[in-house]
């Protein structure tokens, strides 16, 4: 009875309100007798004087955790509730299930506390306006956060010691499953492995995961996938390879041999906790040589430093583009010492896309002018004939090397597709084992099967094409000489860095092997370079800036002083037609026309054959009519009828005459 003392007329009239809730889904259809418990308590609630009519559930929050770490839309309409004094008293089997984190549940409290609403569970009815009960209130929360506090520990301390010693059981990535005695293998499958290989293979010939896409883009490569994640029991899939698996790919460590636990963490923040990736430094776990890797870890920590700098946000130098400049990323402005940008400048039909290093250190820092912008075409010629220099006595070696990873490439490319069609094979003679098994008077089945033969089939057709076209492909591409007559040959570094096929972007790579940066001054047309090189050492160069180019394109004097000398006594069409005959052109090295002529003579205050009449004292056709004293229209059908009689002579293409007076 002492607990109905603390029920008053003012909270039956309200609402109560049954809040039932289980942490995880597992739970709720596991432990069932729990959440009968809950609903149970429907009936205290009776007894204590509320209406069932007058009862409300919620139970919407079945399936989420009370630690705060996720939104309870239940529970924060339940608060909502509470605040507009709608809500008596709220029920639940223990405190445990409203929240157990201090933010929550401190707030429920003070609320329930202005708002004069009861708490009740199987212990007792808890009145937050009373101090004792809200003291015990309060300890009961500590608890619950406490409780889950350790159990969290023990289990993440569980996990971890078994981590430790790599027996902790993760999801794998393709390539790995997990053996009969629950330790981490390389895939069975020759074919699995074989793709892998390949990948890794493609990554340090390409050099970026980009270009890997493209690669496996271009030859039409599959790569495997394994929705089983290591525990078997599921087929393999082979699908088109996308960014981000080949990404996830390069950065996992367990390709190296390196069990790894604890490389995406928990982080607390103002907006909530958030998955954050860690160095490998704060991993928890970092097993080396743990298990058998496709790569080692040198290799590794050369990828992720690859990526880091082929990622233009994270790399101090800008990586490699497809744009013609080949110091882009390294130039170095001799005046600030600050990195040099570059932009490009389309300069008519044959000079397109003109690169030019231009540096902006000055106007950053002071609000001033740029500090240089340097042609970029001799800059980079110059550069290119120093490497080459010191690159052609090794032309024959490294020819060498490239011969035989060429027929690696092909050799791995061609086991590829052998795996490929032997494993179509393998599912087709699967398929029809399948489907000559079946009872033949389960037509339904039989159909199903016969379809799925059918299709294996298909698959296998289309992988002994691809093997085909490989093997012409192979068949058609030159023959690589014999190695006598690579090592007889000279050194054609020169012609290979030269030819046309060569795209920017690897020469550009190539350079960033050699030199660390260069640094540019420009003193009139004459341009400095000092290079510096990985080694240490050093190296300077001169070289001229090309000249402007309205100065390479300006027309010949020859050719004025011919217009100068022929508009005395020939008109401009007359003029166009001696200066095309005679094998001229114009600084662009475009025959004239009549409008470039007129040009020249405007530019060069050159005067007309009309303007030399007119200083001999000839007149247009009007000047002359009116000394006849007779209309235009009238001199005009004289003068074309041959009854004007005076000289007159052609001025223009368009039927002007000038008379004599």
């Amino acid at each position: 009875m002492e607990y109905s003392q603390k029920i008053t007329a003012t909270q039956l009239r309200r609402r109560a309100v049954l809040y039932i809730r289980q942490s995880t889904m597992i739970q709720v259809y596991e432990n069932v007798e729990s959440t009968m418990r809950q609903y149970a308590l429907t009936e205290k609630l009776v007894q204590l004087g509320w209406p069932l009519e007058n009862i409300s559930t919620v139970d919407c929050d079945l399936g989420q955790s009370g630690s705060g770490v996720c939104e309870r839309e239940g529970f924060n309409q339940l608060v909502a509730d509470v605040i507009n004094d709608e809500v008596g008293a709220i029920a639940c089997l223990e405190t445990s299930r409203l929240a157990r984190n201090s933010q929550e549940w401190g707030r429920l409290m003070g609320i329930c506390s202005i708002t004069q609403t009861v708490l009740i569970d199987m212990d007792g009815i808890y009145n937050l306006s009373d101090f004792n009960d809200r003291l015990l209130l309060g300890l009961k929360g500590t608890i619950n956060e406490a409780e889950l506090h350790f159990l969290r520990s023990r289990m993440r301390d569980g996990a971890l010691n078994k981590a430790k010693r790599g027996e902790l059981k993760i999801a794998l990535p393709v390539g790995y499953v997990y053996d009969e005695a629950g330790r981490i293998a390389k895939d069975p499958n020759i074919g699995v492995q074989s793709a892998l290989n390949q990948f890794f293979e493609t990554f340090r010939m390409c050099g970026s995961a980009h270009k890997t896409l493209q690669h496996y883009a271009e030859n039409g490569f599959k790569f495997p996938k394994d929705p089983s994640r290591g525990f078997g029991g599921k087929e393999m899939l082979w699908v088109s390879l996308s960014s981000t698996k080949a990404l996830a790919v390069l950065h996992n460590p367990l390709y190296a041999g390196i069990y790894a636990y604890g490389r995406v963490q928990a982080v607390a923040t103002v907006k909530g906790t958030k998955q954050q990736s860690k160095p490998m430094g704060e991993w928890h776990v970092c097993r080396k040589d743990n298990h058998e890797g496709y790569i080692s870890e040198d290799e590794f920590n050369l990828n992720q430093a690859s990526l880091l700098r082929n990622h233009s946000r994270t790399s101090p130098v800008a990586p490699a583009r497809e744009g013609g400049a080949l110091l882009q990323g390294i130039a170095v402005c001799g005046v600030c010492w600050a990195r040099m940008g570059v932009r490009y400048q389309n300069q008519g039909a044959k000079s397109r896309n003109i690169p030019y290093y231009a540096c902006a250190g000055m106007s950053k820092r002071y609000g001033g002018g740029s500090c240089q912008n340097v042609h970029g075409v001799e800059v980079d010629k110059a550069v290119s004939n120093l490497l080459l220099e010191r690159l052609t006595p090794l032309a024959i070696e490294n020819a060498l090397k490239v011969q035989q990873e060429v027929k690696q490439r092909e050799t791995a490319a061609g086991s590829y597709f052998v795996l490929q069609m032997e494993r179509a094979q393998y599912e087709v003679d699967l398929a029809r084992r399948r489907f000559m098994s079946v009872d033949p008077s389960n037509r339904l089945v039989a159909f199903e099967l016969e379809k799925i033969w059918n299709h294996k089939i298909a698959e296998a057709s289309k992988a002994e094409e691809e093997l085909r076209i490989h093997e012409r492909t192979k068949e058609a591409a030159a023959a690589q000489p014999a190695t006598s007559e690579l090592m007889s040959i000279p050194g054609n570094v020169r012609d290979i860095w030269n030819n046309e096929n060569i795209k920017p972007a690897d020469k550009k790579r190539i350079i960033r092997c050699l030199v660390e940066d260069v640094a540019i001054i420009k003193e009139g047309r004459h341009i400095r370079l000092g290079v510096r090189f990985k080694t240490g050492a050093t190296a300077q160069l001169e070289c001229l800036s090309p000249p402007v180019i309205y100065s390479t394109q300006t027309t010949s004097n020859d050719v004025i002083d011919i217009i100068r000398r022929e508009s005395m006594s020939h008109t401009k069409e007359e003029v166009v037609d001696i200066l095309n005959d005679g094998g001229h052109v114009s600084g662009k090295g475009m025959p004239f026309s009549v409008d470039t002529i007129g040009y020249f003579m405007r530019k060069h205050s050159i005067p007309s054959f009309k303007d030399h009449l007119k200083a001999r004292g000839f007149m247009t056709a009007k000047e002359k009519a009116e000394t006849l004293n007779i209309e235009y229209s009238t001199f005009n059908k004289l003068r074309n009828a041959g009854l004007i009689d005076c000289e007159f002579v052609k001025t223009s293409g368009n039927g002007d005459y000038m008379f004599t007076p």
